[in-house]
């Protein structure tokens, strides 16, 4: 049996020299691994995507967006994976909502316990932390 859950996010791009635009990204679960995939709204298409086994991801972080000033907006989540042996990787995304009120983090919450059932389910653990996110680069695919 093979069981695909779909998630709408969006990546949230926080590097200091970036346009600090925000990217519709699709999040994919199934049994083994997820799917991190780039829609391009205009194109009306996923345009590129990455597939990570869920055996690599090694901790997910809940907490407002990184900001150098102000209140952040946002929740936001990390998720910290290892490519091959190498450690150090990850994605940030933020949940769509449609409350402005809303700042995402019931929805994050619910994807992190979804990818930690789903982990548990292949007999390994994952981390879930929620504390304020660190401001970092991430790489673009």
């Amino acid at each position: 049996m093979y069981i695909l859950f779909f998630f709408l996010v969006w990546l949230y791009n926080n590097c200091l020299d970036a346009t600090h635009k925000d990217v519709d990204v699709l999040l994919l679960l199934s049994n083994c691994a997820y799917y991190v995939a780039y829609y391009d709204e205009e194109a009306d298409k996923v345009n590129q995507y990455q597939r990570l086994s869920l055996e690599g991801l090694e901790k997910i972080e809940i907490g407002p967006e990184p900001t150098l000033f102000g209140k952040p907006k946002y929740c936001c989540m990390r998720l910290h994976y290892k490519n091959g042996e190498m450690s150090g990787y990850f994605h940030t995304l933020r949940a769509v909502t449609r409350n402005p009120e809303d700042d995402g983090k019931d929805t994050l919450q619910c994807i992190a316990e979804m990818l930690r059932i789903t982990k548990q389910a292949m007999g390994l653990d994952v981390q879930v932390v929620e504390k304020k996110l660190e401001k970092a680069c991430e790489l673009l695919i």
